[in-house]
């Protein structure tokens, strides 16, 4: 099964579209987005993108303020909403979902022995690590506000494999 995973859109539209047409080229079976979407009008943006049978998971970032509307748009665009944090799990693999404020609970998650995977965002730096045998992953930024390059990810369950997208 392959994952595609992004976070910190920041209302990027280009990038939701252009990650979404990846998505949907490479057969992703679900998303997970780490958080920063911005507006809530970008959960909309990514279901046209990837279209309504590929299932979207989120957690809220620190610029998801509006969360009456967070939750009103999700429930239109048939995204999962998570909350602050929370798992999924796809193929018999444990997810766990943050936005990433606290590098303190991001090493936390991936110890607790909880997860087989660790997904979080905010850095807006790229993380592909192994801690404890869990794989640590922070897909970068799709929105190329601090780095000037626009990232996501691509997850194999059944391999533990990453590979970093450009969009």
């Amino acid at each position: 099964m392959l994952v595609g995973v992004i976070s910190d859109t920041h209302d990027d539209y280009k990038a939701i579209y252009k990650f979404g047409e990846i998505a949907r080229r490479m057969g992703v079976s679900a998303v997970i987005h780490a958080g920063d979407w911005t507006s809530p009008f970008s959960m909309l943006k990514m279901r046209r993108a990837l279209g309504r049978e590929i299932p979207v998971y989120t957690v809220f970032g620190n610029n998801d303020g509006d969360r009456y509307n967070f939750a009103k748009r999700a429930a239109d665009s048939q995204v999962d909403i998570l909350g602050e944090a929370g798992v999924v799990e796809l193929d018999g693999v444990k997810i766990g979902v943050y936005h990433g404020t606290s590098e303190i609970l991001v090493e936390a998650m991936a110890r607790s022995g909880l997860f087989d995977v660790v997904i979080y965002g905010h850095t807006h730096k790229i993380d592909i690590r192994s801690v404890d045998g869990v794989l640590v992953v922070n897909p970068g930024e799709a929105c190329g506000c601090a780095s000037e390059r626009k990232t996501a990810a691509l997850l194999n369950v059944k391999k533990m494999d990453v590979e970093i997208i450009d969009l």
